[in-house]
């Protein structure tokens, strides 16, 4: 079994990103999007106009700077390798009661059709306003400037006018 990290988030998070479940290197390093080939660090750090740093405290700091929480749809789950196609036996962690929880949080950004079908599957369709975009995995590539430009727009409608 693998298991997701605790979500990233505050009392002031506005907008949650949902992924599916950690990836191998993700869990071995226990850092989200560790794989060098994600590129969605580099999406955040170029969505918040800031030079990229490969530091993970950094990289939480620019989430919680600009109100943007992060967790992952599955809590746990049996997979080979880090595809999301090999999960099996998924177990969801309690988003609704997260949400509950920090009222805060207006949208939510789903990192790929995945992680939005998972949601849907476990709790119906979601009651805040949502996006599904194109997954930052390495599974995704080839469409990087698309990905990145469709990644900026979301993130800065979803905190609308507070960049």
């Amino acid at each position: 079994m693998e298991f997701s990290f605790e979500p990233i988030i505050d009392k002031r998070s506005k907008v949650l990103i949902l992924g599916s479940l950690p990836g191998v290197r993700s869990l071995r390093e226990n850092e989200y999007y560790a794989n060098g080939q994600n590129s969605f660090w580099k999406i955040m750090f170029s969505v918040f106009v800031m030079p990229y740093s490969s530091d993970y405290r950094t990289k939480i700091g620019l989430l919680a700077e600009n109100r943007i929480a992060l967790w992952d749809v599955i809590k746990s789950a049996e997979r080979t390798g880090s595809s999301d196609s090999s999960i099996r036996t998924a177990i969801p962690n309690d988003v609704p009661g997260l949400l509950k929880g920090y009222p805060a949080i207006s949208s939510i950004i789903f990192n790929g059709g995945f992680a939005f079908r998972s949601y849907r599957n476990y709790f119906g369709k979601p009651h805040l306003p949502h996006t599904t975009l194109l997954s930052t995995s390495p599974a995704c590539a080839g469409r990087d400037r698309e990905k990145t430009d469709m990644w900026e727009r979301a993130v800065r409608d979803a905190l609308r006018g507070e960049l």
